[in-house]
């Protein structure tokens, strides 16, 4: 079997059996799947910008990668759900919830933090540490926008195809001094995590090389 379709074939298998999971047991964030499912979306994207040969072809499946990458990193707020369970962790149903709601997160952070290794990896065949930064600072400012958009003023990504004139209305009129420090604290935030995993995973690589 090929290693690729492999690879991607658990990724999927895990995802479809938190799925599973969160519908058939007795959480309190089943809206989980929902975002999960929405994370895995760029992850997806990104897979076919990556196996396309077509250039129009990666052209659209890039700009779908952007406009929907944003709902991976917006998991990072929802643990602001905490809320309807408390913090204290003194009983086993904060314990199961609180893990279920974890687990979500970082599987849709996960991804999107895959897609973007995906996407650098497949546009720019050779590793420029100035483009990579430039790119990753950009799409961290823009995703922090998103999230702004998405946890604020409830937006969603395919508004920008059924009212995309009242996307733009609500970004004017939302501009204010909360807006602009929750986008640098968030934009921050996605810039070193980001980061910090694509030299990561560098590392391992150049090691196996090196071995």
């Amino acid at each position: 079997m090929n290693t690729r379709f492999l690879n991607i074939s658990i990724v999927h298998i895990i995802i479809i059996l938190f799925f599973l999971f969160v519908h058939l047991t007795p959480t309190r964030f089943t809206f989980l799947n929902w975002n999960v499912f929405l994370s895995l979306l760029p992850f997806d994207f990104a897979l076919i910008v990556s196996y396309t040969k077509s250039r129009s072809v990666k052209i659209l499946f890039a700009s779908f990668w952007l406009l929907f990458f944003p709902n991976t990193m917006y998991m990072m707020t929802d643990f602001i759900h905490l809320y309807a369970i408390g913090t204290s962790l003194d009983q086993a149903t904060q314990y199961f919830n609180y893990a279920v709601l974890a687990t979500g997160i970082f599987i849709g952070v996960g991804l999107g933090i895959l897609s973007l290794e995906i996407i650098t990896s497949s546009v720019f065949q050779q590793h420029m540490h100035l483009v990579y930064w430039s790119v990753t600072a950009i799409v961290s400012v823009l995703s922090a926008i998103g999230i702004y958009l998405g946890r604020y003023l409830r937006l969603n990504s395919w508004d920008v195809f059924t009212d995309i004139a009242g996307v733009m209305r609500n970004i004017v009129l939302s501009m204010s001094y909360h807006m602009v420090t929750f986008v640098i604290l968030f934009a921050g935030a996605q810039f070193a995590l980001l980061v910090i995993f694509h030299y990561g995973i560098r590392l391992i690589q150049t090691s196996r090389i090196d071995a």
